[in-house]
């Protein structure tokens, strides 16, 4: 094979990846896709709407996160409609330091509780260079991002208050949590907020629960589980000396039947839904 052949065969693999890069996109819409990524010992979520925008929820620890978008985004997209930071802990905010670096971010969700550490204070820089609007999520507020509708279910306006005067004795009781409805479709999106609190949060079943706090005994009881009903549960957890997810939450799940996908066992995790159904995958 001549130089010649060479470029037109190195063309053509091109145009066939990008027509298959295409393809794969097209399929894609009309349907939600929630993608929990790797990241480790941490959260970090992908939300792609039914017409492609995109939603970041929490970014982890390092730089995994994008690594995550870069596999599951389109090359060519480089906006991100909305990014929501549950709370400044570095397992869940690192990622999304760079995250703004990399993507025009059009409105950062955040409840504006700080955190003393030098990852909060580089967050901090990089949202005011963002120049996104921001929004600090109020329970009883609901977005709509596509036909996605986003319910706000913590905090709470008094929490909120409060916070202000003064700050949580526990970072993860500031989680933000929200409940995504598309269609007959829902998930719940915990952060790390502890049980006591998430148990009156959760008032009607869902098919997928993100389960709070890297499967911590302190974020998840049977009454969340019953009240939940999911048939997914998706645990976000990495190699950790804290023993999550714990034994007692991982019976429990298994106790009513709900099938466990965890970061750490199988990877990247995606649950796709028309509205109607949904599927459950995973890279391992």
């Amino acid at each position: 094979m001549d130089q010649k052949d060479k470029i037109i065969a190195t063309l053509a693999l091109i145009f066939i990846g990008l027509g298959l890069l295409l393809i794969f996109q097209v399929q894609s819409l009309g349907k939600l896709r929630l993608v929990a990524c790797d990241v480790g010992q941490g959260d970090g979520l992908l939300l792609i709407t039914p017409s492609g925008k995109e939603m970041v929820i929490d970014g982890g620890p390092g730089l995994k996160i994008i690594d995550c978008l870069s596999q599951k985004m389109p090359f060519w997209d480089r906006t991100i409609e909305l990014v929501v930071l549950t709370h400044p802990q570095k397992d869940h905010l690192e990622g999304l330091i760079e995250v703004l670096a990399r993507y025009k971010v059009k409105m950062i969700a955040t409840t504006g509780v700080k955190n003393d550490t030098e990852v909060f204070a580089a967050w901090q820089k990089a949202v005011e260079t963002e120049k996104a609007k921001i929004y600090v999520p109020r329970a009883g507020d609901r977005l709509i991002l596509d036909k996605v509708e986003m319910d706000v279910l913590w905090p709470t306006v008094g929490r909120l208050d409060f916070w202000k005067a003064s700050s949580p004795k526990e970072l993860n009781e500031s989680s933000i949590v929200l409940r995504l409805g598309y269609g007959g479709f829902c998930v719940y999106l915990t952060g790390d907020l502890p049980k006591e609190i998430l148990q009156g949060l959760i008032d009607q079943s869902c098919q997928v629960l993100k389960i709070s706090h890297h499967g911590s005994k302190t974020g998840t009881n049977q009454g969340i589980i019953e009240s939940a009903s999911p048939a997914v549960a998706i645990i976000q957890v990495g190699k950790n000396s804290f023993g999550h997810p714990h034994k007692e939450v991982v019976d429990l799940l298994v106790s009513k039947g709900v099938k466990i996908l965890r970061n750490d066992i199988n990877g990247i995790i995606e649950v796709d839904s028309d509205g109607k159904s949904f599927w459950a995958k995973s890279e391992k």
